[in-house]
């Protein structure tokens, strides 16, 4: 073993050394990453809570866990969360792994208490057989739990997922017709200005898809200028998802080439035999091509620095930056028709004393703060609630004018929502756009449009806390 007391450079050490303290360093990552499923039991059991102990319009207690795992606060979770540095639902899915190991898996359990497995491989077993029974459970933790870390994670997973299967079969049909009814289509970040595509689908439709694709490909070879377009055959599938989000546009292709002999070098081996049948029909006209064009409505933010030069970064709403030239191009290529929106700044915004947020009110918050502005909140659909940081008072019962302005609001997922509003959760906004939380234990946290800061439980945490308690002046204001 490896005497970590003593400083060494690395590049000092022998290769059995370096060895060594690789395996060293592996061990105590397994430890501590074993560690934190026990520290989130323990933040559990502290926060235990009965079925039905709390009013349901208050604070409710949940089981996150499967069967046979015990009911805990709603609202710990935020704060778990924010003690590590992630959102709720990355805390709720933590205890939840943690209580099924201990109460559904406990030999597995007993490995995680001698740090002898890999947690995340862990979490999986836990995860994969929390819609199981208690019995059922128990009864695959018997059978595999020894296996784990001898086997690679590979064979054991198919393993596994055998055992899940033959444990209720009953159940395994039902999580099959949900996976049915869960079939998607949507899009993940990507770098240097491009997406990925992630589809769902009925492997009848993924055919015809593919099939379709491939004969754009095709087709865009003898469709280009000069010779064609010469790029590789992936490079044109990529193309042919843009002609496609084009119906009318791929419609027009498909038809002017429906004579023309296909190949199959490229088409993969299942491909329908024949796609011409269903598009025997006269090309659109252009004005047809123009009308069956999506209407999409898109945010980039640039700065008029990039505007005067000429150059520079675009931040989309949703996605990776891109340079103004890529934004340049892509709008070009597409031939969509641009309308420009006046800017809105959100200090400009005037209040209104309604409860309810005028559409164009909460489009200046969400241009100014994208994200969930709960500590480490990483959500940013546009379907958040906008909260009163002070709370609205009706003017009927003492309420001042104005209340509802950028200043006076934020936005929140429903969970952080609750949280704030029935949990022990404090919020302030000394400045628009500016929070500072405060959590149940006293830690305080502030939260800007560039992220979170972890200001602690300090007496210098404690006097920025205070300080930025609203007067009468400015509640009255608000």
């Amino acid at each position: 073993m490896f005497d970590s007391s003593v400083i060494v450079p690395l590049y000092e050490l022998s290769g059995s050394q370096l060895a060594a303290a690789i395996t060293d360093n592996q061990a105590d990552l397994m430890r501590a990453s074993c560690r934190m499923l026990e520290l989130a039991c323990a933040w559990a059991d502290l926060h235990t809570r009965e079925p039905g102990e709390y009013c349901p319009l208050i604070e409710r207690a949940k089981f996150y866990g499967g069967a046979g795992t015990p009911a805990i606060s709603e609202f710990c979770v935020a704060e778990f969360g924010v003690l590590h540095g992630t959102g709720a639902m990355t805390a709720q899915m933590l205890i939840a792994d943690a209580l099924d190991l201990r109460h559904r898996l406990p030999r597995l359990w007993a490995q995680v208490r001698a740090g002898q497995v890999l947690a995340w491989q862990a979490r999986k077993v836990a995860e994969m057989t929390r819609a199981l029974s208690w019995d059922a459970c128990v009864e695959i933790d018997a059978q595999l739990s020894g296996a784990l870390g001898q086997l690679p994670w590979g064979r054991f997973r198919r393993i596994l997922a055998a055992a899940v299967l033959d444990a209720d079969p009953a159940l395994a049909a039902e999580r099959q017709e949900q996976a049915r009814r869960l079939r998607d289509v949507w899009a993940t970040d990507s770098e240097d200005g491009l997406k990925t595509i992630i589809a769902r689908a009925a492997s009848g439709d993924v055919v015809w898809f593919m099939a379709t694709i491939n004969r754009l490909a095709e087709i865009l070879v003898g469709d280009g200028d000069g010779d064609g377009d010469t790029d590789p055959v992936e490079l044109r599938r990529s193309k042919a998802i843009g002609i496609l989000a084009h119906p009318a546009r791929a419609l027009q292709l498909l038809s002017a080439h429906r004579g023309d002999p296909t190949t199959a070098a490229d088409e993969p081996e299942d491909q329908p035999e024949s796609d011409q049948a269903s598009l025997d029909t006269d090309p659109p006209t252009p004005a047809e091509t123009r009308a069956g064009r999506p209407r999409v409505v898109l945010h980039y933010h640039l700065s008029d620095a990039a505007v005067r030069s000429g150059h520079g970064m675009v931040r989309p709403e949703h996605g990776e930056p891109i340079t103004l030239d890529e934004l340049r191009a892509w709008l070009a290529d597409t031939g969509c028709t641009i309308t420009v929106r006046p800017v809105v700044d959100p200090a400009d915004v005037a209040a209104v004393d309604a409860y309810e947020i005028p559409a164009w009110m909460r489009d200046a918050v969400r241009l100014r703060n994208l994200a969930d502005v709960f500590p480490y909140g990483s959500c940013t659909t546009a379907t958040m609630d906008l909260d009163h940081t002070i709370p609205w008072r009706s003017v009927d019962e003492g309420g001042p004018p104005g209340q509802t302005r950028p200043g006076n609001l934020g936005p929140l997922t429903r969970a952080h929502h609750r949280a704030v509003t029935h949990g022990r959760w404090r919020r302030r906004q000394p400045d628009p756009g500016q929070y500072l939380f405060r959590s149940p234990t006293g830690t305080v946290y502030l939260v800007t449009n560039q992220g979170t800061q972890r200001l602690g439980s300090t007496k210098f945490a404690q006097a920025v806390w205070h300080a930025a308690e609203p007067n009468q002046t400015e509640e009255e204001a608000a």
